[in-house]
């Protein structure tokens, strides 16, 4: 290929839309663009690499609807329930490798994983001392990363970013940058990416109000118009926004932002 392609395989927010048992007018929207998976992303690289970005409670089914074959690698962002829950459904991935896939997240992420999934990652123990039986433990590695890692020829500068008591990482990879889960974008990491003059940034964007962990319209929309990419898409979005009413809004401002989709399919 001589573009990379970023996919949104989901772009709502934790609880999915619709909402379970929700009745609002968005939730019952027969607009497809209204229909979002938990947020996660798929990178096809220049250099052939396939990266998953999060492993969502829907991640199967976002696979199967994009035809995806193969996955090379896994990025995590951070440890919520929403970004991990589907980690089990790479294993079809592995059914015929040799070698594990390798698992991307920065330390702390890493500790957690290690605890929450000891039957993939710590395996020997949480067997005590069993043999594995069948093909129920997928064949996964940790690697910690921190600042700068690549994944075969390709390079990603990477930080954290706060998140509730947590943090989330955001990265910049070849054109494309990506917040997601994040209260508020450091100063430095804003600098940085205005400097590198991003073709894509994908960016947080749960509600209209403040919100004590994730970004919020105003503030998307600050952080956005001050790193200058050209062409931004907000995602992780609640049921509160219309896609097609927060497109319309979007045509006001002076610069090239929209809305993300399950589904939609960029290049850089």
């Amino acid at each position: 290929m001589e573009q990379n392609i970023v996919t949104i395989l989901g772009s709502g927010t934790s609880t999915g839309i619709p909402i379970i048992g929700c009745q609002c007018r968005v939730c019952n929207s027969s607009d497809p663009h209204d229909q979002r998976t938990r947020s996660s992303i798929f990178l096809e690289t220049k250099n052939n690499n396939k990266i998953i970005v999060d492993t969502t409670p829907d991640m199967r089914s976002q696979i199967l609807r994009e035809g995806i074959k193969k996955c090379d690698a896994c990025i995590i962002t951070h440890e919520h329930a929403d970004h991990i829950h589907g980690i089990d459904d790479l294993k079809p991935f592995v059914f015929d490798r040799t070698e594990h896939l390798p698992v991307y997240t920065y330390d702390k992420c890493a500790d957690f994983l290690k605890e929450k999934f000891a039957y993939i990652f710590d395996t020997d123990q949480h067997l005590a001392g069993k043999k594995a039986l069948g093909s129920g433990v997928p064949k996964l590695k940790l690697e910690t990363i921190a600042k700068e890692f690549s994944i075969g020829k390709d390079h990603f500068k990477m930080t954290t970013l706060p998140h509730g008591h947590t943090r989330s990482l955001s990265f910049y990879h070849d054109g494309l940058a990506y917040i997601i889960d994040c209260k508020e974008v450091t100063q430095d990491w804003l600098d940085y990416l205005k400097a590198q003059k991003p073709k894509i940034l994908i960016i947080d964007c749960v509600r209209r109000k403040p919100h004590t962990t994730h970004l919020h319209l105003e503030k998307s929309i600050e952080y956005a118009r001050y790193i200058g990419a050209q062409c931004t898409y907000l995602t992780h979005l609640a049921h509160i926004f219309s896609h097609e009413e927060l497109c319309e809004e979007l045509k006001e401002l002076d610069f090239n932002i929209s809305v993300a989709f399950d589904g939609l399919k960029l290049s850089y």
